[in-house]
């Protein structure tokens, strides 16, 4: 994206934003506003943002780019960044999806071993765990900015801002904030038209599910155990995987348990008698979906439960739960707690689209099973 040749005045601001910068003692740190915005880039003269004035390689004048964080808090960096750090693996997809791949110079060992994310992205170097990342392999890369969860921010984050590098935070994961963490990349590399497009897509998508689960009574909704990765970590207020079954028109039986993952018992879920049982699969896993679905079948009292009677398990690939296609996991959500309202809903061509218009390789593996949806 090119900008105009600057004037005198707009660079005379931008000195004298920074020099405030410098007087309050924010050089390099990320400080925020009390304001919050909707998702899009707001005016440096309308809001009173921190700036962050690290932002080495850049070559020349340039304007300030403010954003909204994933935590409501704005942030301004004096360029539009060049070399992206993207120190959270669904922030390296959503910058492919935007059209913003070449930016990318580094991202996790984790994200490294995803192929689809790679393919499109061959030189962009590991930093190591994205918990711990390497703070020197961080440096020699020169980012412009680093792009972390917001949800879970690095161990080592003192080490990262007394290096002086450009931390910001975007989740990019979970569906509630989704497009206003599109929006803000795309204002943070200067493919708003594209952002807005996907955050339409997610915006409509969601409203549509909500739309057609509203007019159905609290009483009526199916009872559902949603399992987090390990066994027995239920899905708690809280955490995406409710969030999505929330919206898609379930009542989740952990509700009422403290914390967003609380451990629970073969007994305690057979004593709820859920009518669905439901298992988000890490990309980790190795075994077959049928056989997981038939371990989970022969837990101890399980064959009481109504949803094991009916043959109600379904595993949902991590991928499709949270991230960037999120939104297409609450349609397929939706499609299987109520088939009847949803008839025309076809989430597998929703994948389909996504794949072809933003991260080719992303309807490869199977999404959710049973696939008869």
């Amino acid at each position: 994206m090119k900008f105009p040749k600057p004037s005198v005045i707009s660079i005379v601001f931008v000195l004298a934003v920074i020099a405030a910068a410098i007087a309050a003692g924010c050089t390099g740190t990320t400080q925020t506003d009390s304001q919050r915005t909707t998702g899009h880039a707001t005016s440096p003269a309308s809001v009173s943002p921190a700036v962050i004035t690290s932002q080495p390689g850049t070559g020349g004048t340039c304007s300030p780019v403010t954003i909204t964080q994933t935590d409501g808090k704005d942030v301004t960096l004096t360029c539009m960044p060049k070399r992206i750090i993207a120190a959270n693996s669904d922030a390296a997809e959503m910058l492919i999806a935007l059209g913003a791949a070449d930016s990318i110079v580094g991202v996790t060992e984790t994200t490294k071993n995803v192929s689809y994310i790679m393919e499109k992205i061959p030189q962009a170097q590991s930093i190591g765990d994205w918990q711990t990342p390497n703070i020197e392999r961080m440096l020699s890369l020169k980012p412009d900015v680093v792009i972390s969860y917001a949800s879970s921010k690095p161990k080592n984050l003192d080490q990262i801002t007394a290096a002086n590098i450009t931390i910001i935070y975007l989740d990019c994961y979970r569906l509630p904030k989704l497009a206003s963490d599109a929006r803000a990349l795309g204002t943070l590399t200067g493919h708003e038209s594209t952002a807005e497009g996907y955050a339409g897509l997610v915006e409509n998508t969601t409203a549509t599910v909500m739309r057609g689960v509203a007019p159905v009574p609290r009483e009526q909704l199916p009872e559902v155990y949603f399992e987090g990765y390990s066994d027995f970590t239920a899905a708690g207020t809280g955490s995406g995987s409710d969030e999505l079954l929330v919206m898609a028109g379930g009542k989740n039986i952990a509700a009422n348990l403290s914390g967003s993952s609380p451990k629970v018992s073969a007994e305690w879920v057979v004593a709820q008698k859920p009518e669905y049982v439901m298992k988000v699969v890490s990309v980790k896993e190795s075994r077959p979906y049928p056989e997981l679905v038939r371990v989970m079948k022969n837990r101890i009292g399980w064959d009481t439960i109504p949803a094991v009677q009916q043959d109600h398990v379904n595993l949902f690939n991590s991928g499709i739960e949270y991230g960037p296609k999120s939104y297409i996991g609450l349609a397929y959500t939706a499609k299987v707690l109520h088939p009847d309202l949803f008839r025309n809903v076809d989430p597998g061509k929703m994948l389909d689209d996504y794949a072809g218009r933003y991260v080719a390789g992303t309807n490869v593996s199977m999404p959710v099973y049973p696939s008869t949806i």
